[in-house]
């Protein structure tokens, strides 16, 4: 039987988890398994009720929880979680998703691929994207992503006003690949993630 997964959204840019998810259950799940369903839920309900609508919607053997740490300490965001899973009745092996600040930052990890998703795949300008070791303490990820996909394109400013960052971010990770993991496992938010979903298949 495949591993069916659940991705529970903090926001409508959640899907860029997706492939990402998918590298890690390439890594470490022994068989098969059936790529996360993303569930998107009104923004106005608590966590523990998207958890359970999630879960409603979507049984499974394996549920991701995203939040991002933004403003709150990335253990602040960790034991809201758990606090939620706790009291979700015969919940399902649960694994935590709390990228610093928020996702954006992991998706500066790639050069190569940002400039894929910007359309220019062998564009030249240089991105200043800041050094890894600097992507959790950035103050507004997401920011210097858009400024970067925006300078990746290489458009002139009469066609950039219709470029959008927001779109185009959803195929940074589609372009990633191993070499990406790579410089991801640099990240301790991301160490965090992928070493749970390790221990659940090696326990």
């Amino acid at each position: 039987m495949a591993v069916t997964c659940t991705l529970v959204a903090d926001g409508s840019s959640d899907r860029v988890l997706i492939p990402l998810l998918e590298m890690l259950l390439d890594e470490h799940c022994p068989g098969p398994y059936r790529p996360p369903h993303l569930v998107e839920l009104p923004a106005g309900l608590s966590l523990i009720e998207r958890i359970k609508q999630a879960l409603d919607l979507y049984p499974c053997d394996l549920l991701f929880v995203h939040r991002d740490a933004e403003k709150e300490s990335s253990a602040s965001r960790a034991a809201e979680i758990r606090h939620a899973l706790e009291e979700i009745e015969r919940c399902p092996s649960s694994m935590l998703i709390v990228p610093v600040r928020m996702t954006e930052s992991w998706l500066l990890v790639e050069e190569k691929a940002i400039r894929a998703a910007a359309g220019n795949p062998s564009g030249k300008t240089p991105l200043g994207l800041p050094a890894i070791t600097k992507l959790e303490s950035l103050p507004n990820p997401k920011q210097v992503l858009f400024d970067a996909l925006r300078t990746a394109s290489e458009l002139p400013a009469s066609r950039l006003r219709k470029f959008y960052p927001e779109e185009k971010r959803h195929g940074v990770t589609a372009q990633m690949d191993v070499d990406s993991l790579a410089r991801l496992r640099r990240l301790p938010s991301f160490q965090h993630l992928e070493h749970q979903i390790q221990q659940h298949f090696t326990a």
